[in-house]
C-alpha cells in the first residue's frame, strides 16, 4: 500500500514539473513610468519654451525707444545743431525715432547729455517740431515762468526762448527753451538740483551755440 502511494506520488510530482516547464514566460513590465517621465520632461520642456518666448516677445515689446548715436549722426539729422559747453563731460548722443514723424517732416528728437560743474543737463532738439510741442518732458509744476528771454548767440542774436523753474520738495528744476523760427527747430535744456538760487540756466544755452553747425 505504502509503495503505492509513493508511486502516486512521483507521477504527480513529475506532472507538476512538467506543467511548470511548458508554461509561457511572463511578460517583460512595459516602461509605463519611464515614458510618463519622459512625456513629463517633455511637455516641461515645451512649457519652458513658450515661457521664454513670451518673455523675449514682452522684453521686444518693451525695448528702450531710445538709442546711443554719435554728435556726426546726429549732425546728419539735426542743422544748426547745439554743442556741448566748454568743458561739460558729455555723457553720450541718442535719438528717439517714434517721437518723430517723417510723413510730417518731423525729425527723430535727439538727446545730448553732458555733465558741467557737477550738475547733470539734458538737451533736447527736434526737426520740424511745433514751437509749442513739450520735447523736454520734465512734466513738473512750474513755480516761476515761463519768462520770455532772447538768446545772444543764437539767430545772430534774436533767438527768443523762454525761462522756467519749479522748487518743490525734493529740489529745483530748471527750463530754457528756444525755436528757430528761420528753419523750424526746436531746442530745450533742463538741469535739476538741490538749490539753483541765483544759477541762469539761459547763460548756458548761450554756451551751446556752434558757428560750426551752421548750414551751409
Amino acid at each position: 500500500m505504502k509503495k503505492k502511494i509513493v508511486a502516486l506520488l512521483g507521477v504527480f510530482i513529475i506532472a507538476a514539473s512538467s506543467i511548470s516547464g511548458c508554461s509561457s514566460p511572463e511578460k517583460p513590465e512595459t516602461p509605463a513610468a519611464a515614458d510618463t517621465g519622459e512625456a513629463k520632461d517633455e511637455s516641461s520642456a515645451q512649457e519652458t519654451a513658450g515661457d521664454n518666448a513670451e518673455e523675449e516677445e514682452n522684453s521686444v515689446g518693451m525695448a528702450n525707444p531710445w538709442v546711443d548715436i554719435t554728435e556726426e549722426e546726429a549732425k546728419e539729422i539735426i542743422p544748426r545743431l547745439f554743442q556741448a559747453p566748454e568743458g561739460a563731460e558729455v555723457r553720450g548722443w541718442m535719438k528717439c525715432e517714434s517721437l518723430g514723424d517723417a510723413k510730417k517732416g518731423i525729425s527723430p528728437l535727439i538727446q545730448l547729455s553732458f555733465n558741467l560743474d557737477g550738475m547733470e543737463y539734458t538737451a533736447r532738439v527736434q526737426l520740424g517740431a511745433a514751437e509749442d510741442t513739450d520735447i523736454a518732458g520734465n512734466y513738473v509744476e512750474w513755480t516761476a515762468g515761463p519768462d520770455d528771454v532772447t538768446l545772444a548767440n543764437w539767430g545772430g542774436g534774436n533767438m527768443a526762448g523762454k525761462v522756467c523753474r519749479s522748487i518743490s520738495e525734493t529740489g529745483y528744476v530748471d527750463q530754457i527753451t528756444w525755436y528757430d523760427v528761420e528753419i523750424g527747430i526746436l531746442y530745450s535744456l533742463s538741469v535739476a538740483d538741490k538749490d539753483l538760487d541765483g544759477f541762469d540756466i539761459q547763460a548756458v544755452a548761450e554756451q551751446m551755440y556752434s558757428a560750426e553747425n551752421e548750414p551751409l
